[in-house]
């Protein structure tokens, strides 16, 4: 019975140690096409890539205009839900839940609206500012 446990732990060893030793090799090669397969993606994306396969345009950089962009989104969004909310507010023909539900739909997309700016804020003060070590 322990003869069984024995044989089944030297096997079990063997198979990790011959995988660490052709560990080394897959890993370059996998490296390598990882690092081609984000060139190729880059330059099919219409970023500009230099010799080395790095991007000219830096992370920071590129983040920051796609965070301009979608707090370009999220303010059209915030104007067609105030236009909404004012829209309801004024057909409310004295019906005072709707006119509540109105004010109720202008404030949440403001304070929505003070949310995402606040947000880009946070996010361009911490990658310009905090190092990365990569």
């Amino acid at each position: 019975m322990k003869s069984k446990s024995i044989k089944s732990a030297v096997f079990i060893l063997l198979f990790f140690a011959a995988g660490f030793m052709f560990a080394q090799t897959v890993a370059a090669d996998t490296l390598t096409e990882i690092k081609e397969g984000v060139k190729n993606t880059g330059q099919q994306a219409g970023f500009h890539i230099n010799d080395a396969g790095e991007p000219t345009t830096q992370f920071a950089n590129a983040f920051i205009r796609y965070a301009a962009g979608m707090v370009t989104l999220m303010g059209a969004l915030f104007m067609i839900l105030v236009i909404y909310g004012g829209w309801l507010w004024m057909t409310a023909q004295g019906k005072e839940e709707q006119v509540e539900r109105g004010k109720k739909i202008i404030i949440g997309a403001g304070i929505g609206l003070g949310v995402i700016i606040a947000a880009r804020m946070i996010i361009e003060f911490a990658i310009l500012n905090i190092p990365v070590a990569i």
